[in-house]
């Protein structure tokens, strides 16, 4: 790895750093961290829907911005600047690395990426997610993990199938879905 590999992984990890959800909470007075995760679920819970779309909305943006980097930086780099765009989300270095739960940049990059297996990815997410919603209404789910969160496993799951015949493209979903889980352990002991 070059020096300006590491540079082109240090820009997409700043990127993802920037917390939009943190953002929207100064703009309205509050440090969103201290009540919630700053991602676009923890927005809506606490701004509402409009701020809560246009938190998610930016977070996807930022994913896709990492993945257009690959036009600059080359293919191989994908699964680096993928993990770096979650991991700036998760843990910004400009928000005291307390961040979201990584799902829309992780969206947004591999949307950019790999457009028809994410499309199909996340319409198993959304039925897995419409599926679990009655259950985790009544008990709670499965550890208390939230609908989204839960499907998203099954959407990384089937893209790392779907995938499996492209070493990069399986590399970058599997470096995304591992930071995602590695945050979502973390806030599952209590820690943001």
């Amino acid at each position: 790895m070059t020096a300006k590999d590491v540079s082109w992984i240090l820009i997409s990890y700043l990127i993802g750093s920037l917390s939009w959800g943190v953002i929207a909470g100064f703009l309205h007075g509050i440090d969103l961290r201290k009540r919630d995760l700053p991602g676009g679920s923890g927005v809506f819970r606490q701004l509402g829907p409009a701020w809560g779309a246009a938190v998610a909305l930016l977070d996807i943006g930022k994913g896709a911005l990492a993945a257009w980097l690959l036009h600059f930086a080359g293919a191989a780099l994908a699964p680096w600047l993928a993990a770096a765009v979650v991991a700036g989300h998760c843990w910004p270095v400009f928000f005291g690395f307390s961040g979201g739960g990584g799902l829309a940049p992780s969206f947004g990059f591999l949307l950019t990426y790999r457009t028809q297996t994410t499309i199909q990815a996340l319409l198993l997410i959304s039925a897995v997610a419409l599926a679990y919603y009655p259950y985790w209404k009544r008990r709670g789910g499965v550890l208390g993990i939230y609908p989204l969160p839960f499907a998203a496993l099954f959407g990384y799951g089937y893209a790392l199938w779907a995938l499996r015949g492209d070493p990069t493209a399986f590399k970058t979903v599997l470096a995304t879905s591992l930071v995602v889980v590695v945050r979502g352990l973390q806030l599952l002991k209590g820690r943001r």
